[in-house]
């Protein structure tokens, strides 16, 4: 009779911690998943061990993470700088977050602090580049070395009242930071990108915010040259940019019996953007001599020839679909610089619009996907 109570208990056990949205962990903590996309951590103390969810959960794609109150430290050894979540929101009973625990954090953007941490340990939130903006609770005396360190998009930080001291690298590489709030008793020196930020407080230029006021920055103005190759502009080319800002590279050129493929730096990189923290901008228009018909029954043929271009694409892709919005594409890969893609298999009389892609010989994942799908173009096949 005890074995089958046993059994019958353990069993019930069993279905609970492998349940979907309620999912069991070792020693004091928990976790569950609400709404498909927020993870959820209960539990009371130290959370100091990587539960294991995914495992548990298949093709979960966590947005979200809660920790509820109850937890008061996060270890390193929890590793949630593994998840990859847009928003964080922690406790009040929260007092310490220990070295990188959400670190490299690509897609973090907001963390909502709890009103009692006290210590955020070194390189805490390293590399999360998408993490705009920081205010601290009045709680806060400790911030760790390079604890917002490379968060590349950061453009306003809160510091608390309770700050015992300032590490000036607790901001390090961080190109886009505008405003800093200090509302510490502590001077904050800002060090970082002399020449091309300047620091003011009113109107006075300074590199130390003092107790109680707010910084505010003026970034460099940086030219731009573009180098058409042989092409012509067909709208406004920006002269300049601030050194900080992300700015998308225009398409507004052309070149007669060419294609425009992007623009490339003088490495030969192919580039769609000025990427923040950027010191200088030269990029270079890559043309292709591009061309497709269709001579033959349901069969269209793409010639190419990109031998003249600044970017040596090693390999290319040819999308084509019936739909002007290239709706339920097909595609066929082409591996080399130039030469013909016969296409088969086209409904005859029918008109298919074409793409063409390359990928550059610096970029060697396979699984990296086609990033500019330029030359569009569209073609009635043979009947």
């Amino acid at each position: 009779m005890k074995k089958t109570i046993i059994v019958s208990i353990f069993f019930v056990l069993f279905l609970f911690c492998a349940s979907p949205e309620v999912v069991c962990a070792a020693g004091t903590m928990t976790y569950d998943v609400i709404d498909g996309d927020t993870l959820v951590i209960s539990g009371n103390g130290e959370l100091k061990a990587w539960l294991n969810y995914e495992d548990k959960i298949k093709k979960l794609k966590v947005e979200k993470l809660i920790i509820k109150e109850g937890v008061t430290k996060i270890r390193t050894s929890a590793q949630l700088y593994r998840l990859s979540v847009e928003e964080i929101v922690l406790p009040n009973t929260l007092v310490e977050i220990q070295e990188g625990a959400f670190a490299s954090n690509e897609h973090l953007e907001n963390v909502k602090f709890g009103n009692n941490l006290k210590i955020i340990g070194n390189s805490a939130f390293s590399g999360c580049e998408n993490l705009k903006q920081v205010i601290l609770p009045d709680s806060v005396t400790e911030i760790g070395d390079s604890t917002f360190s490379q968060c590349y998009r950061l453009k306003k930080i809160v510091l608390p009242v309770s700050l015992i001291s300032w590490n000036v690298y607790a901001v390090r590489d961080c190109p886009a930071l505008r405003t800093v709030v200090n509302r510490s008793k502590v001077s904050c020196e800002m060090i970082w990108y002399s020449k091309y930020i300047t620091w003011k407080v009113g109107k006075k230029k300074t590199r130390t915010i003092p107790p109680g006021k707010t910084g505010k920055a003026i970034a460099k103005k940086i030219p731009i040259k573009w180098h058409l190759m042989g092409g012509t502009a067909t709208g406004k080319l920006p002269k300049y940019f601030r050194f900080g800002s992300e700015v998308k590279l225009p398409n507004c050129v052309k070149r007669k019996g060419y294609v425009f493929m992007g623009w490339s730096t003088h490495m030969y990189h192919p580039m769609t953007k000025i990427e923040i923290g950027d010191k200088k901008a030269e990029f270079y228009a890559t043309w292709y001599k591009y061309k497709v018909k269709s001579n033959k029954t349901g069969t269209a043929t793409l010639t190419f020839d990109g031998s003249e271009a600044k970017v040596r694409y090693t390999e290319h892709v040819i999308r084509y679909s019936a739909s002007k919005d290239m709706k339920n594409y097909r595609e066929k890969f082409v591996y080399k610089n130039k030469g013909k893609a016969v296409i088969k298999g086209l409904e005859p009389g029918r008109t298919y619009y074409f793409e063409i892609s390359g990928l550059d010989e610096y970029n060697w994942d396979v699984d990296m996907e086609y990033r500019s799908w330029m030359g569009k173009c569209k073609v009635a096949v043979h009947a």
